[in-house]
């Protein structure tokens, strides 16, 4: 009996040694990822400062020929990289609340303007149908555009080569801001809907599936939900809903 129970105890020893080694590799492996990722992320910001610099210099220019918007919402795109950066590199800080009141209808053309040379040159068509409530909302507006530029992207990846079509929309409903976003490409299964937020499911050869994980994670936090209605051969849409607070008039 004593051989038996000594036995019993030194295999749960070995066992629970086992279960230490391999966190222990997993911990050694995720701080070299993060170091690793932590220099990536630092090179990355170099070039962003040179492209930045370069397109101070053209200010002037898309001035003379009325294209002044181009400049500065690609001087806000480097922005919002940067600030990416600075908070990936400084994840184990306090979050700063950067909340301030968003024109709504003001940032999805400045999407569409975003999206206007890809759209171009696959000759995509981007309609937009804006709300005539103008409505604003009071939350950090990295993280919308963040949401947004996402849910854009993938219908632009959806989409056919040519004859694509895209649409923009938003209105208020039942004490809700809604962003629309629809496409007429490749559609969806009822599974891959089902599953389209789960952390790393993606259904492309290249995707890493976390981009509409992390986009329905920050909706959850504004408070908001994301609704999806698709239909393979025919297309999808895309429902954000974010909660409206109409200002209060002085």
């Amino acid at each position: 009996m004593e051989y038996k129970q000594s036995d019993i105890e030194l295999a749960s020893f070995e066992k629970l040694k086992k279960e230490f080694d391999e966190i222990s590799l997993q911990s050694s492996y995720l701080a070299n990822v993060g170091q690793l990722a932590a220099g990536i992320a630092h090179e990355i910001r170099n070039p962003l400062t040179t492209i930045k610099g370069f397109i101070q210099l053209m200010k002037p220019y898309l001035v003379e020929i009325e294209k002044e918007e181009y400049a500065t919402i690609a001087l806000e795109e480097i922005e919002r990289a940067n600030t990416i950066l600075y908070e990936f590199l400084n994840a184990a800080k306090p979050h700063v609340n950067e909340a301030k009141h968003i024109d709504v209808n003001r940032l999805v053309k400045e999407i569409t303007i975003l999206f206007e040379g890809e759209a171009h040159l696959r000759n995509i068509t981007i309609c937009t149908n804006l709300g005539p409530e103008n409505p604003s909302l009071f939350l950090e507006e990295h993280q919308l555009k963040q949401v947004l530029v996402n849910v854009v992207k993938n219908a632009f990846e959806a989409v056919p080569a040519t004859g694509g079509e895209i649409i923009l929309s938003t209105e208020v409903r039942d004490e809700m801001v809604l962003f629309h976003i629809g496409d007429n490409g490749c559609g969806m299964s009822d599974e891959t809907v089902q599953r389209i937020f789960m952390p790393f499911y993606t259904t492309k050869a290249t995707g890493t599936g976390l981009g509409l994980s992390v986009c329905n994670d920050i909706i959850h936090q504004l408070g908001g939900e994301i609704e999806i209605k698709s239909q393979p051969g025919v297309g999808t849409d895309f429902f954000i809903y974010l909660p409206y607070k109409p200002a209060l008039s002085n």
